[in-house]
């Protein structure tokens, strides 16, 4: 192909590629040999190292850009550079679930596991074994998703301290601690008190608890939204819960909310 011509088609190609008027694997193959189209189309495109032809497959810049668009590409970049730590930790930090596929090595450096959890909670499958033998790491772990505390061993379920530590960013894990714990009365109320929102994950048998109840709308007025049954019409609970906030009143049953008590309240607390 003549190089004037070239040139002048691969000026065409990368504005086509910019404007979105072509994608990549569109191309006549000669274009996608060529590097500098194959980053741009990187730049606009988060599929693009599918269709790299494999001579360009190994190249570290065509990888680290693809990888800092869509993480979970590290699936099909080569064994080598699967053991490459630059390579892992930028798929990591674009998606922490692409932890699933670093060589093992890499899943005990703390560095690259703390990145994958801390852009997706459930990478902590894919950490490695000591991490699991490590609170401080899987306290920081939940902190920053809640829902890995799913995947936790159960020592730590039954681990009331740790559970309380967990409990005050996320109320939602009190499903998933000891089914012994969640019956404990005295201990879900000491967990209510540290987050109201633990209310809406109780266990239907306490569901009607007047006391549970007022425990949460006291610590946060919002939870007033998972009262349940007759305690939402409870005039005790409704203005404990505007007390705390008032924009608790927005969620008050509406049978309630022009009760004389209940709007003095609203007026009150609105007031401070």
């Amino acid at each position: 192909m003549d190089k004037e011509f070239y040139k002048s088609l691969k000026l065409k190609t990368l504005s086509d590629i910019a404007s979105g008027k072509i994608t990549y694997d569109k191309l006549d193959n000669v274009l996608q040999e060529d590097k500098e189209i194959v980053l741009e189309a990187i730049r606009h495109e988060s599929f693009v190292y599918y269709d790299v032809p494999r001579s360009l497959k190994d190249d570290r810049e065509i990888v680290l850009a693809s990888l800092k668009k869509y993480g979970l590409m590290l699936e099909f970049v080569s064994d080598n550079l699967k053991k490459d730590r630059e390579i892992v930790l930028t798929a990591v930090k674009q998606c922490g679930f692409a932890l699933k596929y670093a060589n093992k090595s890499l899943k005990e450096d703390k560095e690259i596991v703390e990145e994958a959890i801390k852009s997706d909670g459930w990478a902590l499958q894919f950490v490695g074994r000591k991490f699991f033998r490590d609170p401080q790491f899987l306290f920081l772990a939940v902190k920053y998703h809640g829902y890995a505390f799913e995947l936790l061993p159960k020592k730590y379920k039954k681990d009331k301290i740790f559970i309380e530590k967990c409990i005050k960013k996320h109320g939602y894990i009190l499903r998933f601690i000891d089914p012994k714990l969640r019956l404990n009365y005295l201990f879900l109320e000491k967990l209510i008190k540290i987050n109201g929102h633990c209310l809406k994950y109780i266990p239907d048998v306490f569901k009607n608890d007047h006391n549970l109840a007022i425990l949460a709308v006291k610590q946060n007025g919002l939870s007033i939204n998972f009262v349940e049954g007759d305690l939402r019409k409870n005039k005790e609970i409704i203005i404990e819960a505007i007390k705390q906030n008032r924009e608790s009143y927005d969620f008050v049953d509406i049978s309630m909310k022009l009760d004389k008590d209940v709007k003095a309240a609203f007026i009150k607390y609105s007031m401070i």
